[in-house]
C-alpha cells in the first residue's frame, strides 16, 4: 500500500470495527512482531482531560534536556502523521518531526499482512487503533528513541497502549465523567479504568482526585508496590496571569508557560513532578534550566489557543463537562464580565447538554456546526439544544454548514466580539485553515 491507501484502510477499518474492550488481539499482534512495546523506555499517561498538554510538557522537558523523545497522541488535529512524533531540542528550541508517509505505508502494510494471518487462524482481527498503537511502538523501537511518551486513547486498563509491561513512569491526569458507555457511569468506575495503567514497582504521579477516587488510587498503588506522588495546584502560586503570559512560583522558582489556559497550571504542575521523578530514576540530564525553557516553548494546538487577533478568535477542544468548566474558568479569568460569540460542534455520544450548561451563560450569540459523521450531532439539533438550555435567552442561535460559513457570516455582518470555537477537536483544523495559521 502507498500512504493514501494505508490511511484509507485504517479509516475504513475504524468505521467498520470501532473499538474493542480487550487486549487479546493487540497483544497477539505485538507478540507476532517481537513485542516492540518493551524495547523502548515508555512514559504512560492516562486521564480524562489534560493528557495531551501534560504529555507535551513532559516530552518538551525531556527533549530540551538532550533526549530524543517519541510521542504517540490521538486524535490527530491536522494531519494523520502527527500521531507518531519524534521530538528533539537544541539552542534554537524544540524540533518536532512526524512519522513519514513512507514509514506509515510500510508499517501499516506490514501489520495488515500480520492481521490477515491472524484472520486465517480464525481469530478476531485487531482494530484500527490497535494496529496504530503497535505501529507506534514499532516505530519508536526502529527510531531508537531514548524515551517515548504514550497517551491512552480512551480508558487505561483495556486501552491498546496498555500492552507495555514495564513503563518508567505512569502519569494520571484529571479524571471526570466521559466515555461513560465504555468506562462506567460513576467517577469511581472511570477512575478504576484509568488506574489500570499502574504496574508493579513503577512510580506513579497523579493529579489529586476526589476523595473516593483518591482512596482507590492509593489502594491500587499499594497493591502494585508503586510509589505514588500526588500533586495539586495548591503546590504552586500564580504570579502573572494573562492570555499572553502565565507565570507561577513553585519551590521558590518562577516558571512561565508559553500556553494560555487556566487548566495549564494543573498540567504544568503534573509535568514538573514527573520531571523530578524521572530525574531520580535515571534521566539525569533534566535540569531546572531545561524545565524552564521547555515550559516556555511548549505549544499544544487546539487547547485555549488564540489563532487570530482581528477578529479575536480562541479555539479550545472542550468536549466534555470538565473541559467546558475549564474553558469557562479561563474565559472568566482572562476576560471578566465579557460575553462571547460561540461556534460549537459536538459528538452525539458526549454529555453535550452539560457542556452547554457550563458555557452558555457567557454567550451572546451562538452558531452551531455539525461535527464529522457518524458521531457528529447535526447542527440543527444542536441549535435546538442551545435554545432549550438557555431558555431562549440568547438573542441569536443559528445552525451553519461549517465553521467557515459561521466565520464568514460574522465577518460579513460585522458582528463584534471575541469568538470562541469549541466542542470537539475534530473540526478545529477548519479555524486554522480559515486564517492560514501555522501550527
Amino acid at each position: 500500500m502507498n500512504y493514501s491507501e494505508a490511511v484509507n484502510y485504517i479509516e475504513n477499518l475504524q468505521a467498520e470495527a470501532g473499538s474493542d474492550l480487550s487486549l487479546k488481539q493487540v497483544k497477539y499482534l505485538a507478540d507476532m512482531i517481537g513485542n516492540p512495546e518493551n524495547k523502548s523506555r515508555i512514559i504512560h499517561i492516562a486521564g480524562t482531560n489534560g493528557k495531551g498538554s501534560v504529555g507535551n510538557f513532559i516530552a518538551g522537558i525531556l527533549a530540551m534536556s538532550g533526549y530524543t523523545v517519541g510521542r504517540y497522541v490521538s486524535p490527530a488535529l491536522f494531519d494523520y502523521k502527527e500521531k507518531i512524533q519524534k521530538i528533539t531540542g537544541n539552542i534554537y528550541g524544540l524540533q518536532k518531526e512526524y512519522i513519514s508517509e513512507e514509514e506509515v505505508a510500510d508499517n501499516i502494510t506490514y501489520l495488515v499482512e500480520k492481521t490477515e494471518e491472524i484472520k486465517k487462524e480464525g481469530k478476531k482481527t485487531p482494530t484500527a487503533f490497535e494496529i496504530e498503537t503497535v505501529m507506534a511502538y514499532k516505530v519508536f523501537a526502529d527510531w531508537k528513541v531514548d524515551v517515548a511518551v504514550v497517551e491512552t486513547g480512551m480508558g487505561g486498563r483495556l486501552d491498546a497502549t496498555n500492552i507495555v509491561e514495564k513503563p518508567v513512569l505512569s502519569v494520571i491526569t484529571s479524571i471526570s465523567m466521559d466515555h461513560m458507555g465504555y468506562l462506567g457511569d460513576t467517577l469511581l468506575a472511570i477512575a478504576k479504568e484509568k488506574y489500570g495503567i499502574i504496574k508493579n514497582s513503577v512510580p506513579v504521579v497523579a493529579m489529586k482526585p476526589e476523595a473516593d477516587c483518591l482512596e482507590e488510587l492509593k489502594y491500587t498503588c499499594r497493591r502494585h508496590s508503586a510509589n505514588l506522588s500526588i500533586v495539586s495546584r495548591d503546590d504552586i502560586r500564580p504570579y502573572e496571569f494573562s492570555v499572553d503570559r502565565t507565570s507561577f512560583i513553585y519551590e521558590n522558582e518562577k516558571f512561565t508557560l508559553g500556553q494560555p489556559g487556566i487548566f495549564q497550571l494543573d498540567n504544568a504542575r503534573l509535568a514538573l513532578e514527573a520531571a523530578k521523578l524521572l530525574n531520580k530514576s535515571g534521566f539525569r540530564l533534566i535540569s531546572k534550566q531545561s524545565v524552564k525553557e521547555a515550559l516556555m516553548m511548549c505549544r499544544w494546538s487546539g487547547r485555549f489557543e488564540v489563532v487570530s487577533h482581528n477578529p479575536y478568535v480562541i479555539v479550545d477542544g472542550a468536549h466534555n463537562p470538565d473541559g467546558a468548566r475549564m474553558l469557562k474558568y479561563s474565559l472568566n479569568a482572562y476576560f471578566p464580565g465579557e460575553k462571547f460569540i460561540y461556534i460549537i460542534g459536538v459528538f452525539k455520544d458526549k454529555d453535550y447538554m452539560q457542556v452547554l450548561k457550563n458555557t452558555l451563560p457567557h454567550a451572546k450569540r451562538v452558531y452551531t456546526v455539525s461535527a464529522p459523521a457518524p458521531r457528529g450531532l447535526p447542527a440543527e439539533e444542536l441549535a435546538g439544544c442551545v435554545s432549550k438550555v438557555s431558555n431562549n435567552k440568547i438573542n441569536h442561535v443559528e445552525a451553519k454548514k461549517s465553521v467557515r460559513d459561521a466565520l464568514n457570516t460574522i465577518s460579513r455582518e460585522r458582528i463584534s466580539g471575541k469568538i470562541v470555537v469549541f466542542g470537539s477537536l475534530s473540526f478545529l483544523h477548519e479555524v486554522y485553515e480559515y486564517f492560514g495559521t501555522s501550527h
